[in-house]
């Protein structure tokens, strides 16, 4: 199932209180948080809800990993579909909780006709990155760079 197939009435809007709930996660764990990009329109239905519980369960693994200094978000949206990559320096051992959780979030991914992947590299960090195929919500709009905390 596409994105673009998703029931239109539940509706999440990430681009508005995404950013809000990672800087409190910042300031609640001391662990900095760059936003690379967020699009800039509503997502909708089941695929939103996946997004974010897939954000929150990456951010808590981040947390409990003990040794992730620096966290990446992107979110992006297009033509082709939606793309989430969460990254984490640190350790790379990936807590055996978040591992549990990511496994059950493949599955939904697939089920929904998108991905989810995890790359962890001892010493270099875990990077979690998951796709969903259809269009739904057009731009994004980038944060980061030059002024990084990363």
């Amino acid at each position: 199932m596409a994105l673009d197939a998703l029931r239109p009435d539940e509706r999440v809007e990430p681009a508005r209180d995404l950013p809000g709930r990672l800087e409190r996660w910042s300031r609640s764990t001391g662990i900095a948080v760059e936003v690379w990009a967020l699009p800039g329109e509503p997502l909708t239905g089941r695929g939103a809800e996946l997004v974010h519980a897939t954000i929150r369960d990456a951010l808590d693994g981040f947390a409990l990993d003990g040794s992730v200094r620096c966290v990446g978000v992107a979110l992006t949206v297009s033509v082709r579909g939606l793309r989430l990559t969460l990254s984490g320096d640190g350790h790379g051992l990936l807590p055996e909780r978040l591992s549990d959780r990511l496994r059950a979030r493949h599955a939904e991914f697939a089920e929904l006709g998108g991905g989810l992947s995890v790359n962890a590299v001892p010493a270099a960090g875990i990077t979690i990155s998951a796709t969903l195929p259809g269009p739904r919500v057009r731009g994004a709009r980038g944060r980061g760079g030059a002024g990084s905390r990363c």
